[in-house]
């Protein structure tokens, strides 16, 4: 689990994001709309197909694949697989307020399923 996820703005261009996350460990970002609530999400890779001129609100998965602090690593995993994503957010949910707090990788959960430390 990485705490501290990238964001960005839904009317940042794709370009931009995709710059600043290049250089980032986690290659996920969460969009932020106009009252800094979150509103989607997009992967390096989308952000990568997109063109550097599109806007993010424009491509990104509106939905954010969630899971609770609580949940057991086969759990979670077994989430990733049934929604298709292979990431998955801790999400703050003060009323009015959500944000990102944290996002685990399937990566990171096969590898501590495995024996591993990720």
């Amino acid at each position: 689990m990485t705490i501290g996820v990238p964001v960005c703005r839904d009317d940042e261009t794709c370009g931009a994001v995709r710059t600043r996350l290049e250089n980032h460990p986690v290659p996920v970002v969460v969009a932020l709309d106009e009252d800094g609530i979150a509103c989607g999400w997009l992967t390096l890779a989308q952000l990568s197909q997109a063109a550097a001129a599109d806007r993010v609100g424009a491509v990104m998965e509106e939905v954010i694949p969630t899971v609770p602090p609580d949940i057991p690593a086969a759990a979670a995993a077994q989430l990733m697989g049934d929604r298709g994503v292979d990431y998955l957010f801790l999400m703050h949910d003060w009323p009015g307020e959500l944000r990102p707090s944290a996002v685990i990788s399937r990566q990171a959960i096969e590898s501590r399923l495995t024996g591993g430390t990720g």
